[in-house]
């Protein structure tokens, strides 16, 4: 999916970006394939489609690994009621599961007016998860 580099649009979308996190006190780590920054001690990641131009795609996710709390199992079970009633999108992988929020956007603002709330809808699923 991320094969080739950013183009002008991408990477000045990714700047944009990481300026609005570094105001908000996050350190942006560019990646391949977007943004990797922390919020307390937990890692995040913001993806950056290298296809898509206008409107870009983006993914703001976490990836948790399976454990003795988080079981594969259970979640597979759970996996309808998290992607219906959470407001985010939860996948399962071999090791562990994602969860993300995706959109397109047409701008930086577009994803910056809405980060505290769709990081906050990452947040609440992980607990949610866990319980």
């Amino acid at each position: 999916m991320y094969a080739q580099n950013y183009n002008s649009a991408q990477e000045n979308m990714r700047n944009q970006i990481v300026n609005y996190l570094a105001k908000q006190g996050y350190t942006a780590e560019k990646q391949d394939d977007g943004l990797k920054f922390k919020n307390e001690g937990t890692n995040y990641y913001i993806e950056i489609s290298k296809e898509d131009v206008s409107p870009m795609y983006l993914r703001l996710c976490r990836y948790v690994k399976y454990s003795d709390s988080l079981k594969q199992e259970t979640v597979i079970k759970q996996l309808k009621s998290y992607n219906t009633k959470l407001g985010v999108k939860v996948c399962c992988t071999d090791n562990g599961i994602v969860i993300s929020t995706e959109m397109f956007v047409a701008s930086s603002t577009d994803f910056t007016d809405i980060f505290p709330i769709l990081l906050s809808q990452i947040k609440a699923t992980y607990k949610t998860i866990n319980e």
